[in-house]
């Protein structure tokens, strides 16, 4: 799981800015929005089922915050905060269904 953070969170982040077949529009489209942000899904999920500690959620948006410092434009600095909050959400909400799960 760390190797997937930190290669989607900085190496991606570099390719998609130096890639010259990738426009900048569908690469905060396909790449920031779709891309990463079903990664932070996942990664909240995959950390809940497998009972990992809630630090872990972190590794990948502080990657993507390197990352995006490094290579991309200053609009793409929020990104990190709103994959945090997702990877946040969908880890909070596996736990929550799996106590509904466990008491029904």
């Amino acid at each position: 799981m760390w190797c997937w953070a930190i290669g989607l969170g900085i190496v991606l982040t570099a390719i998609i800015e130096y890639a010259p077949f990738v426009h900048r529009a569908s690469s905060v489209l396909v790449v920031l929005i779709i891309i990463n942000g079903a990664y932070c899904i996942y990664q909240g999920i995959k950390t809940a089922k497998q009972k990992l500690g809630r630090w872990r959620l972190l590794v990948f948006p502080i990657g993507y915050f390197i990352g995006a410092y490094l290579f991309l434009p200053r609009y793409t600095y929020y990104f990190g905060l709103i994959y945090l909050c997702v990877s946040y959400l969908s880890y909070a909400m596996t736990n929550e269904n799996d106590k509904i799960a466990k008491k029904g």
